[in-house]
């Protein structure tokens, strides 16, 4: 399983989605690499469309003001 934020009864599941929730994706803060694989060579980490692997939750989370706790799952974050 991947990472993942429950609001509002939804899940987002991709930058793309997790976007919409903290007001633009330029609010989105990006890890440097992602912590489970290596990046192809050539190719952008910087997909809206991937997991959320590639997007260090906390800061992003923390930045647009939410408050948030890990669900069972600690790649699950809820937001209070």
């Amino acid at each position: 399983m991947c990472n993942s934020v429950l609001a509002h009864g939804r899940e987002y599941d991709t930058p793309r989605q997790l976007a919409e929730l903290v007001g633009g994706d330029d609010k989105l803060i990006w890890r440097s690499q992602n912590p489970f694989v290596r990046w192809p060579q050539g190719k952008d980490r910087h997909n809206l469309d991937l997991c959320l692997c590639c997007i260090d939750l906390p800061a992003t989370l923390g930045k647009a003001g939410l408050q948030w706790h890990h669900g069972d799952d600690p790649m699950e974050h809820i937001i209070d």
